[in-house]
């Protein structure tokens, strides 16, 4: 369901940008500030959508023994489509490059670019995919926050303690999630090494 919602805004998204002729050379600078529009949009709806969600762990009876079913957050499917319209932006801006320059260098670099980016990405989701599938499941402390003016994702610093009496801190990017000092969340750590961990609110999944 959350990767039909996904796909759905993301067209509508795009499709908005195009409609309103986001990426035609005629409107002067628009073919830049609709998308941006869109995408302003998109982030503010996200941001509301995010508010009134619940937070997945308050209400858990528990998780259930590995390996666990993982989807993508309801968080995710409503926030990632608000950056699709800034690929419009981007296309637009190099094929204006090629019609005047000799620019297939710069084309190619920006897809090499491009392509390492994706596949830093997905070895990070897959990461996160494989802790809440399979780690171990233990409750964080979390001992502060670091708000910015600047991003949403602000930092938390917590520690929380494994199954075999290991102490573990450390620190991490939230998502969406509107998490307290002082509350507690669920951590997935990897048994033969905890520091390799993620926080329910620094992913893009939930596991079941």
């Amino acid at each position: 369901m959350q990767t039909a919602v996904t796909i759905a805004l993301t067209a509508l998204y795009v499709g908005l940008s195009l409609a309103l002729g986001g990426v035609n050379s005629n409107n002067g600078p628009w073919w830049f500030f609709l998308p941006c529009i869109v995408s302003a949009c998109a982030f503010v709806l996200a941001k509301i959508i995010q508010d009134r969600l619940p937070l997945p762990w308050v209400n858990e009876q528990g998780y259930s023994s590995p390996p666990r079913r993982v989807h993508l957050s309801w968080r995710a499917a409503v926030r990632l489509p608000a950056y699709a319209p800034f690929l419009l932006i981007l296309w637009h801006f190099l094929s204006i490059l090629r019609m005047h320059f000799d620019v297939d260098w710069v084309l190619y670099c920006v897809i090499t670019f491009a392509l390492g980016i994706m596949i830093i990405i997905d070895l990070r989701r897959w990461r996160e995919i494989r802790l809440l599938r399979s780690g171990e499941v233990a409750m964080a402390y979390i001992d502060g926050r670091q708000n910015t003016a600047e991003w949403e994702n602000d930092k938390i610093f917590y520690h929380f303690r494994t199954a075999s009496g290991t102490d573990v801190s450390g620190r991490s990017l939230y998502t969406g999630y509107d998490v307290l000092e002082g509350s507690i969340i669920p951590v997935f750590y990897d048994a033969d090494n905890p520091r390799d961990h993620v926080v329910a609110c620094a992913s893009w999944f939930e596991a079941v």
